[in-house]
């Protein structure tokens, strides 16, 4: 049996995404546990979702297996749909940390409006792309950010909102900006969705 290969020039992105499903989803993965490592899946013919967990817990790690059909609304279901490269790499209080690689930037924006669609709380957590040896990162244009929002994201990484384990959650940060936690997230939803507009018009 022969194959053909197609090679392109396209220099693919590569994203995380902080994707938080609608409560009402009943994810599997976010159902069995809040915070799982390791995560490997695979959906089958009849759309069964297969899915294998590492959970650290009091009495050391466990592997966890979940098998589930697929529904609709669920976040794997839509990113089946688009052409990219994922991976679901771990579960943190209740969110998806999810890694994507696609084509272009126009492909990365459409996938998030989607997962916003079903309800989702999308974060962007991180955006680069590979030229050659070297991974790279796109600066935000000031101008296109405001003030309010730049103080919510610039407080977000000075405590560690963004940081591997999570030190600060909105609740800290709207405390200290003196806002409602809606407020924080929305602001920093709009400085994230401007990186990939950025990146867009590259």
């Amino acid at each position: 049996m022969t194959g053909e290969s197609a090679q392109s020039d396209v220099t693919p992105l590569r994203a995380t995404l902080e994707v938080t499903p609608d409560e009402n989803s009943q994810c599997p993965v976010v159902s069995t546990t809040p915070n799982a490592t390791a995560i490997r899946q695979s959906v089958s013919e009849s759309e069964i979702c297969h899915s294998e967990l590492t959970v650290d817990g009091d009495d050391g790690r466990e592997r966890r297996y979940v098998s589930e059909r697929v529904r609709e609304g669920c976040i794997c279901e839509r990113l089946f749909q688009f052409d990219c490269v994922f991976d679901v790499e771990s579960v943190q209080d209740g969110s998806l940390h999810i890694f994507l690689v696609v084509e272009d930037r126009t492909l990365l924006s459409r996938i998030v409006d989607s997962l916003e669609e079903i309800g989702a709380n999308v974060r962007l957590r991180r955006l680069s792309h590979l030229a050659g040896d070297e991974e790279t990162t796109l600066e935000i244009d000031a101008a296109s950010v405001t003030e309010k929002q730049r103080e919510a994201v610039e407080l977000a990484v000075e405590r560690g909102y963004y940081g591997r384990p999570r030190e600060a959650t909105l609740d800290d940060l709207a405390d200290e900006l003196e806002i409602s936690n809606s407020a924080v997230s929305q602001r920093l939803n709009a400085v994230e969705k401007t990186l990939i507009q950025s990146f867009s018009e590259r």
